[in-house]
């Protein structure tokens, strides 16, 4: 997926702020989901949402106003109660096109529309089963 730091995800130095980043995750991982032919919107209809339990993020180098990111996702990780997915942002062109501005894992836990863990349904397990694979 690629993206654009906008000017409201950036601090006073034209940097992007760290709180900009799990809204860049997730754009992704539902963008990977999307393009595998699996809608998050249908699964949240299925009665079940990917709840965060765990965000972890490495920052490489700074993502600056206006710049043009590439976010790379991979689920890494998938069992009926929990799923990994992987994240590489790199820079996407001018200078230092190519380099590494993060990597990031986030954790998930499918839960039912009160909060409660569950299980993924078996089909949506099924379809994110065959699309496990480590990070290019």
């Amino acid at each position: 997926m690629i993206l654009r730091v906008r000017f409201a995800e950036t601090d006073a130095m034209g940097v992007a702020h760290h709180g900009a980043y799990p809204t860049w995750l997730e754009a992704a991982r539902v963008e990977w989901m999307r393009e595998r032919g699996l809608r998050y919107r249908d699964l949240e209809g299925d009665g079940v949402s990917m709840a965060v339990a765990h965000l972890d993020v490495r920052y490489r180098r700074a993502a600056r106003f206006d710049d043009e990111l590439v976010v790379r996702t991979a689920l890494t990780s998938l069992r009926s109660r929990h799923a990994t997915f992987a994240y590489r942002i790199d820079l996407a062109s001018g200078d230092g096109a190519g380099a590494t501005v993060a990597t990031a894992t986030t954790a998930h836990v499918p839960t039912d529309r009160t909060g409660r863990a569950v299980r993924v349904p078996r089909p949506w397990l099924d379809a994110l089963a065959a699309h496990v694979a480590p990070l290019d």
